[in-house]
This record gives C-alpha cells, structure tokens and sequence, in this order.
C-alpha cells in the first residue's frame, strides 16, 4: 500500500475513535445530568474534553461542567471551566450569564456586573439580564440605574414577573410601599405558589406598618415553605412590632437553626431593646 494514502487512512481513523469516545462521554454525562449524578457527569464531561481537546463544541461542554461543579459546590473549579469556555467564544451569552450568575454567588458583584454589561452589548433585549442587572445596582444603591433596567424590560415585557418584582424592590427600597404592595400582589395573582413572594409583600406590609397584613402573607409563606429561615426572620420583626420579645427570640432562634446568620439575628434583637 502507498505509504502517504496509508497514513491518510490512519489518521481518519484515529479522528474516528476520537470522536466516537468523545461522543460516548458526551452521552454518559447526559445520562448522569438526567439522574442528577452531579460527580459522574462531571467526570464523563473531563473526559470528553480530554479526548478532543480541540473540538469546537467544548465551549458547550465547559458551560455544563461549569454548571455541574457549581451543584457540587466547586465554585472556583466552575469559575475556571466558564472563563475556558469563553475563551473559546467570548461572545456567548450563555457562558457569559453562567460565569455572571455564579460571580454573584461568590458576591464578586463589580464582575458580575461587568458581565452583564457585556451581555446587554451583545443583546440589549436579554431580559433576565436586565433584570438581574437591576437587582445589583439596586444593591449598590444606584436606584437611577435600576429603574431604567426595571422600565427597559416592562417596554420588552408588558407582562414580565420580574420587572414587576424589579419595581416593587426599588419602591420599597425608596420607602413606597403602597406601590411595592401593589406590584407584589400583581404578581402573586399569577404566581400564588411562590412563597419568596408573600415574604417580599408581607415585609411591605411590616414597613407600612399594617402587621395584620403582614401576618396573612406570612402564615401562606409558611403554608408553602416551612423551611424558609427569612419567614421567621420576618415573623420575629412583627412580633418585636408588638413588643412580643420572648416569642420573637424564639422565631429567630428557629431562623437560626434553618442557617439564617446568627449575628444579623441578634442585631434585630438589640435594634428593639
């Protein structure tokens, strides 16, 4: 056999087993996704890219094992397996909202925000963007800001959820509960299930200091989630409202217990000394 066509139909067949194994680790990690098998997915995924390192598609491959380290509390591994896949294609903005919402977690805001800005660049219509967006730079204190994050997505979405929750945090955030009662209760009426919302709207209540209120929202969050810790953390703040201070000690001991921080809960407790 000619020596160049022998090595031509031996490299075809390396590139074959290449990406026949590629495309059974690929697989696997699919399967183990499915069975939430965060440790087996992350593995068949490793394995994958190891297998062809330079495949095109690994950026897809890094933004799931990203994912995946992230469900299995490897913040740093999942932050590294982003910022590879981005290098691949830096104009992703899926990788980019991955990397966004995980520099969040770690309360690396500036870069979380960083990102974000770079989505809206690449799409200013990216609504989950703009919302979360909104969130940071109402947590920075940029109200300005935020509102037009918060009106920029109503003009996109009529009917989005989350803008309505946007405005309803900047109004309570600027002491207009009346409003924020308002959008809260706009949203819970397509969203009656969602327990975060009834906090949210009883915490409204609890600043305008309408405790009966509060204390409705509050008995449906609990009806929904009993594991809440900010349920009790809010149970507690009403009941200081009315100067039961032994059952509020016990709400926030119950918060405690659930993983709310035990220094915020006893700084509420000196605040009403």
């Amino acid at each position: 056999m000619n020596r160049h066509l022998f090595s031509i139909i031996l490299v075809f067949f390396s590139l074959n087993i290449f990406s026949q194994s590629r495309n059974e680790w690929v697989d696997k990690s699919f399967e183990c996704i499915k069975n939430e098998d965060w440790t087996g997915a992350e593995e068949a995924i490793l394995k994958a890219l190891k297998s062809d390192p330079g495949n095109a598609q690994n950026a897809l491959l890094l933004s799931n094992l990203g994912t995946i380290q992230r469900n299995l509390g490897k913040k740093e591994e999942a932050l590294k397996s982003y910022n590879n896949g981005l290098m691949i294609t830096p104009r992703s903005v899926t990788l980019l909202k991955n990397r966004a919402a995980l520099l969040s977690e770690m309360n690396r805001i500036e870069e979380a925000l960083q990102d974000y800005n770079q989505i809206l660049l690449l799409d200013e219509n990216e609504e989950e963007s703009l919302y979360l967006r909104g969130l940071i730079r109402l947590e920075k204190g940029d109200t300005s800001a935020c509102r037009k994050d918060f009106e920029q997505l109503v003009k996109l979405n009529p009917t989005s959820s989350n803008a309505r929750l946007g405005l309803a945090a900047l109004m309570k955030c600027r002491h207009y509960y009346k409003e924020a009662i308002d959008l809260y209760g706009q949203v819970i009426k397509f969203n009656p299930n969602q327990a975060q919302l009834y906090i949210s709207r009883g915490e409204a209540y609890y600043y305008s200091r309408k405790l009966n209120d509060a204390d409705k929202d509050i008995a449906k969050a609990l009806e929904l989630d009993p594991g809440d810790p900010l349920i009790y953390v809010l149970r507690a703040k009403v009941k200081l409202a009315r100067y039961e201070k032994e059952d509020a000690a016990k709400d926030l001991e119950k918060a405690i217990s659930l993983g709310f921080d035990k220094e915020s809960a006893e700084t509420i407790l000196k605040e009403h000394e």
